[in-house]
């Protein structure tokens, strides 16, 4: 049931998400933070759960092939099993564009660094793990083709969530570098 006073609880709300964006720089006009609010907004909300089971999906004829001996999410195996995921993952658009893809992903972490740098720097960790990225450096493409080709951008933004996270918190987070550097190194020189 609705509160007596919804209108003022609702006044609440939105004094709260104002307080929330009020990192937008100085300088924007208030059409161009209005932009951004909305940018950073459909980011955040578009989180989405994957629950990813590779042996149910090529089971089921979704083009997925079984191959025994492929040690790669591209192919769905991994040591003699299908990858499975079940991580909370930032997505396009959980609408129009709901399956992940790491080119975005690492688009997306930039932005979202300047909200929850946390969050962006477990995002872009999460792909170097050992379910998601091959022992030859490849990181998956998309959720629907693991096996495309994306440039090495997943590097740069690593570099560049360091560098907001730097910036905003006045604390260099090395132990990030240092988590993800020999697997980027992989991911650079995999081809």
């Amino acid at each position: 049931m609705f509160q007596e006073d919804f209108d003022g609880l609702f006044a609440e709300r939105i004094a709260e998400a104002d307080e929330f964006y009020s990192f937008a720089p100085g300088t924007l006009s208030d059409d161009a933070k209005r932009v951004q609010r909305q940018a950073f907004a459909g980011l955040l909300w578009s989180k989405q759960f994957l629950s990813f089971r590779g042996r149910d999906m090529a089971q089921r004829g979704s083009g997925l092939s079984y191959t025994a001996g492929r040690r790669d999410c591209a192919g769905a195996t991994r040591n003699g099993s299908i990858c499975t995921t079940k991580d909370v993952v930032s997505m396009p658009d959980k609408w129009e564009y709901p399956w992940y893809a790491a080119w975005d992903l690492a688009f997306h972490a930039i932005p979202l660094a300047m909200v929850d740098p946390e969050f962006a720097m477990a995002q872009l960790s999460l792909f170097l793990r050992e379910w998601y990225m091959h022992p030859n450096g490849q990181i998956p493409a998309y959720e629907w083709a693991f096996g495309d080709v994306n440039p090495p951008v997943h590097a740069w933004a690593c570099w560049r969530v360091y560098q907001i996270h730097r910036k905003a918190h006045r604390d260099p987070d090395y132990a990030f570098l240092e988590s993800v550097f020999h697997k980027l190194l992989l991911n650079f020189t995999w081809g």
